[in-house]
């Protein structure tokens, strides 16, 4: 517990620099990319285990449209809006420039 509260202490007094800001405003960014993406992925597991059920000449079918491969369009397209969104957003600017 020491060692947390140390850690947060440290944090708070970088955080009246430029540099703390920034690297703040990165840990955010990243944090909540990497939240995203574990939600990304878990779908993509959820519609895969759904797929599974399915008779065989269907799913054969669905690969022959190459549905797999729109699916997999579909959740990185999300990825990359998200991506454009924490980049463009004024978020990062304003925890900057506090």
């Amino acid at each position: 517990m020491p060692l947390i509260v140390t850690f947060i202490g440290l944090l708070a007094s970088a955080c009246s620099s430029l540099v703390g800001r920034v690297l703040l405003a990165l840990g955010m960014g990243y944090v909540t990319y990497s939240g995203f993406d574990l939600s990304v992925q878990w779908l993509l597991a959820q519609v895969k285990l759904n797929f599974s059920g399915m008779p065989t000449e269907v799913v054969s079918f669905l690969g022959w449209l190459w549905v797999d491969r729109a699916i997999g369009m579909v959740f990185a397209a999300y990825t990359a809006a998200l991506v454009v969104r924490l980049s463009s957003s004024g978020t990062l600017t304003r925890l900057v420039t506090k």
